[in-house]
């Protein structure tokens, strides 16, 4: 009996977390040996990658408005290609699909939505369009609750599948004493890390206010590391924060990493992870920390509060509150019994929830079986 093939969907000319969702979904499908042929666009970043590891993918021409002619194209694919399941990483993708597939019903489509919506989609337009998933995946409870709210879907339409974290890759295994000696004086010192773009909306700022706070009130031994570059094509937050840093005087305790490729070592050398965000959908690089034995500290917005169950599996603060932060980070440096029990925690919450072939098992059931629900 052949196998189902599916085509997953992801025009977006981009680079990043969407795109990269796609990408490792693809490396994944390789993996278990399905059949997946990835379409997106020409000259695309995700393009390049695919072709560089050898996946298969497709190119079609990108346009920011529909395309009939791209409609059509895909139609071809999606009948040459004997596509079965269709997976769409870019839900605005939707209405060149909805085109492409008329009289090919026996296809079914899968959409994935990556960010909070906020502007109603329940138009005539969108209706039509939306209409034609088989299923909706939302990362977490609260995510599914924005989409039912803002998108022309039903719950019975819907499923809940969060991000996953690959548990070898990340582990308390990968705990480096080079990286700790990298950037510590001594090996007492308290490590915490944020790892993401810098960006005004991930939070760094508040991270340092929260590093000022804590130095005035008397610590001393403690780094903050502020892992990842400025936003590509937005310079400017890397000033506004090294301006920051120096009217605090606090140049002893913020380091500037730049870009690493050893993140899951650097996680997991750590003594806390910080997510400081405005407002995440998800937050992997919680998942990412909890998953190294790590405890996390995120703000309680969007998603990240099914992510994290407040002093059990993390530590939750306010978004733009630097004062919350620091406090929640005295806890965790003055208090060890505290920090152990929310890494265990933490640990057995990514092992069981949030690991790759947990994670998969879903999937594939979603992907692969004709009854979801």
């Amino acid at each position: 009996m052949e196998q189902k093939k599916v085509l997953q969907l992801c025009l977006s000319p981009s680079w990043g977390g969407l795109e990269m969702v796609a990408y490792e979904m693809a490396q994944q499908l390789a993996e278990q040996g399905r059949p997946c042929v990835t379409v997106t666009c020409h000259n695309s970043r995700l393009a390049e990658k695919m072709t560089e590891q050898g996946l298969p993918v497709l190119s079609i021409p990108s346009s920011k408005h529909f395309s009939f002619a791209a409609a059509m194209k895909l139609r071809e694919i999606l009948k040459s290609e004997n596509i079965q399941t269709i997976l769409v990483q870019h839900l605005r993708d939707l209405g060149s699909l909805r085109v492409a597939l008329l009289g090919l019903s026996y296809i079914r489509v899968i959409g994935f939505s990556h960010t909070f919506v906020g502007v109603s989609k329940k138009d005539f337009l969108h209706s039509w369009m939306y209409r034609r998933l088989n299923t909706l995946l939302a990362l977490t409870p609260s995510h599914q609750r924005n989409l039912l709210e803002y998108v022309p879907v039903t719950k019975d339409q819907m499923d809940i599948v969060p991000n996953s974290v690959d548990t070898v890759q990340f582990s308390p295994g990968k705990r480096s004493e080079k990286i700790r000696q990298e950037f510590l004086s001594t090996t007492q010192d308290f490590l915490v890390s944020l790892v993401g773009r810098l960006d005004k909306g991930k939070g760094q700022r508040y991270l340092i206010e929260a590093a000022n706070i804590l130095v005035n009130q008397g610590a001393r031994n403690f780094k903050v590391l502020l892992v990842g570059e400025e936003t590509r094509n937005e310079p400017g937050e890397l000033k506004v924060l090294s301006d920051m840093v120096r009217r605090y005087n606090l140049e002893d305790y913020i380091v500037f990493t730049g870009f690493r490729s050893d993140i899951p070592e650097l996680v997991a050398s750590s003594d806390a992870l910080v997510m400081a965000s405005d407002a995440e959908t998800f937050g992997r690089v919680l998942i990412e920390g909890m998953a190294c034995g790590v405890p996390v500290i995120g703000t309680n917005a969007g998603g990240v509060c099914d992510i994290i169950e407040n002093e059990k599996t993390g530590l939750l603060v306010p978004p733009k509150n630097g004062k919350a932060l620091a406090f929640a980070l005295e806890d965790l440096m003055t208090k060890p019994e505290l920090r152990k029990r929310i890494a265990d925690a933490g640990l057995q919450k990514a092992l069981e929830v949030y690991s790759r072939p947990v994670v998969n098992k879903k999937l594939e059931q979603i992907f692969f079986q004709e009854t979801v629900h």
